[in-house]
C-alpha cells in the first residue's frame, strides 16, 4: 500500500468516526427526550396517539423503544442495534404521517433517515 492510499484511508476512518459519533450525540439525545415525552405524555404525544387511534399502549410501547434504542447508541458496541430500534419506531411514524396526513412528515423523514445512516456506519461485521 502506499503512503497515498494509506493516508486516504485514514482520513476516511477519520472521517466515519466524526460522521458515527456526531450522529450518536444528535440522535441518542433527540430520541431520549423524544421518548420520555411519550412516556409521560407531554408535548401532544396523547393527541397523536389517539388521532392515529391505536391506543395510549402504543405510546408506552414506542416510549420504551425509543429510550431503549437511544440509550443503545450510546454504547459503541450496541450503537447499531440502537440505530436498527429507531430506523423502524420512527420509520413507522413517518409511514403513518403520511398515509393518515396527521403532521408534516419531514422531521420523522429525515431521523429515520439519520438513523438508518447511523445503523449502517456503526454495523461492525463478524469476521
Amino acid at each position: 500500500m502506499t503512503s497515498a492510499t494509506t493516508g486516504k484511508i485514514e482520513t476516511t476512518g477519520k472521517a466515519r468516526l466524526v460522521i458515527t459519533w456526531s450522529l450518536r450525540i444528535l440522535l441518542g439525545l433527540t430520541f431520549l427526550a423524544i421518548g420520555i415525552e411519550k412516556l409521560t405524555g407531554t408535548i401532544g404525544t396523547i393527541p397523536f396517539f389517539n388521532a392515529i387511534g391505536w391506543g395510549q399502549w402504543f405510546r408506552y410501547a414506542s416510549g420504551v423503544l425509543d429510550v431503549a434504542g437511544a440509550l443503545l447508541i450510546f454504547v459503541p458496541r450496541w450503537t447499531s442495534y440502537g440505530a436498527l430500534i429507531i430506523t423502524c419506531t420512527v420509520g413507522l411514524g413517518t409511514i403513518l404521517c403520511f398515509t393518515m396526513a396527521l403532521y408534516n412528515p419531514i422531521f420523522p423523514l429525515v431521523m429515520t433517515l439519520l438513523a438508518a445512516t447511523l445503523a449502517w456506519l456503526a454495523w461492525k461485521p463478524q469476521s
